[in-house]
């Protein structure tokens, strides 16, 4: 594996890392400075945009056309169908997480108050992007790792629903 490829590979793993560590620190759990929830949330986005700018300088090009090649080959390997709409995809969970996170940390309370449901489609989201990114895109060990993880994140969920007292149906 060239040096580029493990740049782009080890930022894809920090952010996902960052994403799991956020989604499982939450934000009802005790805060220490360094690794509050919302600081492993900004990790994670920061290394995932540094994923991200490595990811179309090395294997781009800089160049939109090439990765929209590049989607609609991979895409075409993995499911047979010939599309590029997974790079928009990209685009809008990128997009999506800055927004959540520059909410999170720039208005707090309202934040903390925002509807369920609003919490619950941004993280539906951002999730099925990384379960695609790890579990159908990724290498046999990223496979593993995001199965694993998943499975965990589901674990936690859904015990977190019957602590809160809500049952899940």
């Amino acid at each position: 594996m060239r040096d580029e490829d493990w740049i782009i590979s080890l930022t894809a793993f920090i952010a996902f890392a960052a994403y799991i560590g956020g989604c499982v620190k939450g934000r009802n759990t005790p805060r220490s400075f360094f690794f509050s929830a919302s600081n492993i949330w900004m990790i994670g986005f920061t290394v995932f945009v540094m994923h991200f700018i490595s990811a179309f300088h090395y294997k781009y090009e800089w160049s939109h056309v090439k990765a929209l090649e590049f989607t609609a080959k991979q895409t075409f390997e993995i499911t047979g169908v010939e599309t590029s709409i997974g790079l928009y995809f990209n685009y809008f969970f990128t997009l999506t997480w800055l927004c959540d996170l520059l909410w999170l940390k720039l208005a707090n309370q309202s934040y903390e108050n925002r509807p369920r449901w609003l919490s619950h489609t941004i993280h539906g989201f951002m999730a099925f992007m990384w379960f695609n990114a790890t579990v159908i895109f990724g290498s046999p060990i990223g496979q593993l790792i995001g199965g694993i993880a998943f499975l965990g994140l589901g674990i936690l969920w859904v015990n977190r629903q019957k602590i809160m007292g809500r049952s899940v149906r």
